[in-house]
């Protein structure tokens, strides 16, 4: 892979990780503006992790295709791996992709989350301290689905 396109995907990595840090900021803002303290129980957490990941599942993969058509990235490349090929033949349909993808990030992500939550008894968390856990998270989330998107749409399938 060129560099052209190496840095192309690192810009849009950083854009999507910004969107999503300010967003996820605004609407968590906006859903406990008042409460001191953010629940953080198994089924909060478990909804809460089902909608962010659905949300930069179905959302990243919509501005990354558009953005591949746009920039006409789009199977340029050949070679690379398994993963990446499949991928690329998964982004053909954008919409079941992305859910698909969201439901792969929700299984892992709470399957490292759950139990530390678990095994500490964490039930509550300041809200001083989710806002910026919770955005940091996102946009890590959000920045690696787009580098693994992109990645893969810019290889043949």
């Amino acid at each position: 892979m060129n560099r052209e396109i190496r840095s192309y995907i690192r810009a849009e990595a950083i854009a999507s990780a910004a969107f999503n840090f300010f967003i996820t900021g605004m609407v968590v803002a906006l859903i406990f503006h008042k409460a001191d303290y953010v629940p953080t129980n198994l089924i909060d957490f478990g909804v809460d992790l089902f909608i962010v990941c659905m949300f930069i599942g179905v959302l990243t993969i919509l501005f990354s295709r558009a953005s591949l058509k746009r920039t006409k990235f789009r199977e340029t490349q050949t070679g690379g791996g398994r993963l990446p090929r499949f991928i690329s033949r998964l982004m053909r349909c954008a919409v079941l992709f992305g859910v698909l993808f969201g439901l792969v990030m929700f299984i892992a992500m709470f399957a490292l989350i759950a139990p530390i939550l678990f095994l500490f008894s964490i039930t509550e968390i300041p809200f001083g301290i989710y806002i910026p856990v919770k955005c940091t998270f996102c946009a890590l989330l959000a920045s690696g689905a787009t580098i693994l998107e992109l990645f893969s749409g810019v290889h043949k399938p």
